[in-house]
């Protein structure tokens, strides 16, 4: 089983990264933004839909602040609107990113099986039967 990794995110093209050994804290503040009682982080970020862009903001706002990014969330938020609302595709795209990069960060493992299926089945083989089994 893997562990945690360095996690980047960004934002109006700067990159804010946290350490491996740094993100347990983080995890609780998305999970504060993000969800309502009785929910789980995974589940509101692969649901389809995902969630809502003011949670999202929320989420990746508490997340490039604790990155050290100087960020409202009410930025993040008129960002994805305005984007969406002129059509402009890269919106869909930065959304997109959003989602992964919190997804990298409160779950790991479901996060390389998405981007890396192959890469992220820690499960051993089988064993092929021999003639006497």
């Amino acid at each position: 089983m893997h562990g945690f990794e360095d996690v980047a995110f960004v934002w109006k093209g700067e990159t804010f990264t946290v350490p491996a050994n740094q993100q347990l804290r983080l995890i609780a503040e998305i999970e504060e933004a993000l969800v309502r009682p009785g929910e789980q982080a995974v589940a509101v970020l692969c649901r389809t839909g995902g969630p809502g862009y003011s949670r999202l903001a929320a989420a990746y706002g508490a997340a490039l602040r604790y990155a050290g990014a100087k960020v409202d969330d009410e930025d993040i938020y008129l960002a994805i609107v305005d984007g969406l609302g002129n059509r402009d595709t890269s919106t869909v795209v930065d959304v997109q990113g959003y989602l992964m990069a919190l997804l990298a960060v409160v779950a790991p493992p479901i996060y390389r099986k998405i981007t890396a299926p192959d890469e992220a089945d820690d499960t051993p083989e089988k064993p092929e039967p021999t003639a006497g089994d």
